[in-house]
């Protein structure tokens, strides 16, 4: 008689226990999963929603404003001088901040006005005969609105600092969705799974699938948005990542040669709907005009927006460019690719008033360091507008991929919850895993602070309430 000892082999028990392992870090990145998204859903939705409208902005235009911004083909336009009297005489005690002349014969003037009452409009002149077409609260403009809520989900700093933080959850949240997709060796047709769900099957199965397939697809992209956006945010953009590209002198907020404007200290605060300044360009310093010399060498007559013009064109300025006109004696006039744009093209230029000299230049090929390059590199991507056609394409498909499967993540949620149960995900528990997971938190914290602060929350909350009362430990399952 023999006694067979298969189950007890070295080699089953090391199996069983490699199993049993994965099973646990399944676990361990479905509960990260599940929690990091209960938070990061309703942001990342807003985020997704707005930034397709944003993405679509030259179609949302034409469709709400396309009355005032588009006119038949202009042959011979009249002056600026007449169309700017046109909009003055419409707008009396206005003053203009900025001009956008018609990038091709069949759009109007664009005016960028500060009212008598203080509102912010845009105003659309037709070129053909300086007829004011309307204007724009810019206040209530379609993209002004989505960008505020975008950005900050129209709640200042502190929303700000919650959309930073929903970045660095979504972070956690894509990665381990890819864990939880990655095929397994040991599931059949598991790379097939993995790409085409399973459409015939019924209840959380086919959500399952829909779900994890759309999300691995575009995790990739979802990170690059979330790690591009974050040069914008009120914390690691501000007082992290600026101030690192200006002490490596990589072309962001450096000091100007020239002498400094007293009314105006750096170049974001000339922007206005029309006149964008690149994210790159923003905190620079802007000089100022010497008054004392004009373009004839005579008088201190300012130039005028005609000669602003012909300026900006044969300096090869691209079409769509924006003038910023001067806030008092001592201003300059300050050309201006539109924007967004590819990174190649952002160029901010500044020309004194008088005697249309180029007193400063900021732009890719002139000033930006390879940190500046990058980061500008990877914000117009974000918004679609670096690599043509294809990257606005994927951009939108993303967004609208996002937006799937935040809608279908609660619905499978749901099918999949026992009866009677919230059916929260279970916490294993293993000892070399909780010390990765520490590990991968603080590197995390240190990268990105914000995160890494609501990390701590989070583990305050867990340790002093959750596993102290009986009642959520259940619902957050934790053992007894």
């Amino acid at each position: 008689m023999t006694t067979s000892i298969e189950n007890d082999s070295p080699v089953t028990v090391a199996a069983t226990a490699s199993v049993n392992d994965a099973a646990t870090r399944w676990r361990a990145a479905w509960r990260w999963h599940f929690y990091a998204a209960i938070f990061v859903l309703p942001i990342l939705l807003t985020l997704a929603v707005t930034g397709f409208v944003i993405l679509i902005k030259p179609t949302v235009e034409r469709w709400a404003y396309g009355d005032m911004m588009y006119v038949e083909t202009v042959t011979t336009p009249v002056s600026f001088a007449r169309q700017q009297q046109s909009v003055l005489d419409t707008y009396p005690e206005a003053s203009i901040d900025a001009v956008v002349p018609p990038r091709d014969a069949g759009r109007a003037t664009q005016f960028d006005i500060t009212d008598a009452d203080g509102k912010s409009l845009s105003v659309y002149v037709n070129p053909a005969d300086s007829t004011v077409l309307g204007h724009i609260d810019n206040n209530t403009r379609i993209d002004f609105v989505a960008t505020q809520i975008h950005g900050t989900l129209w709640m200042g700093r502190w929303g700000d600092y919650l959309v930073e933080i929903a970045g660095g959850w979504t972070i956690v949240m894509a990665v381990t969705g890819t864990y939880l997709w990655f095929p397994r060796k040991r599931v059949p047709n598991a790379w097939k799974r993995a790409f085409i769900p399973r459409f015939r099957e019924k209840g959380r199965r086919r959500w399952r699938d829909m779900h994890s397939t759309v999300g691995a697809v575009g995790a990739p992209v979802l990170v690059f948005l979330a790690v591009t956006g974050l040069p914008w945010s009120g914390f690691w953009g501000e007082a992290m990542w600026g101030p690192l590209i200006d002490r490596l002198d990589s072309g962001y907020n450096f000091p100007a040669e020239d002498p400094v404007s007293g009314v105006v200290k750096d170049a974001q605060s000339l922007e206005t709907p029309g006149l964008k300044i690149s994210w790159a360009n923003q905190l620079r310093d802007v000089p100022h005009s010497d008054h004392s010399v004009s373009i004839d060498g005579t008088t201190t007559a300012s130039l005028t927006v005609e000669q602003v013009v012909e300026r900006a064109r044969a300096i090869d300025m691209k079409p769509g460019f924006a003038i910023g006109l001067p806030a008092d004696e001592t201003g300059v006039f300050t050309l201006s690719n539109s924007w967004p744009s590819p990174a190649q093209d952002e160029r901010t230029v500044y020309v004194d008033q008088y005697n249309g000299e180029i007193l400063t230049e900021a732009s890719w090929h002139t000033s930006f360091g390879l940190l500046a390059k990058t980061t500008a590199w990877g914000v117009d991507a974000h918004m679609g507008r670096q690599l043509g056609v294809i990257n606005g394409v994927v951009m939108g498909t993303v967004s609208l991929g996002v937006m799937f499967s935040i809608i279908s993540a609660p619905i499978m949620y749901w099918k999949r919850r026992p009866r009677g149960s919230l059916g929260f995900p279970r916490r294993p528990y293993n000892a070399g895993m909780v010390r990765g997971a520490i590990i991968i938190a603080a590197v995390l914290g240190v990268l990105f602070p914000l995160l890494g602060l609501s990390m701590v929350v989070v583990w305050v909350v867990d340790h002093f309430l959750v596993r102290r009362v009986s009642r959520l430990r259940a619902t957050f399952g934790m053992k007894d």
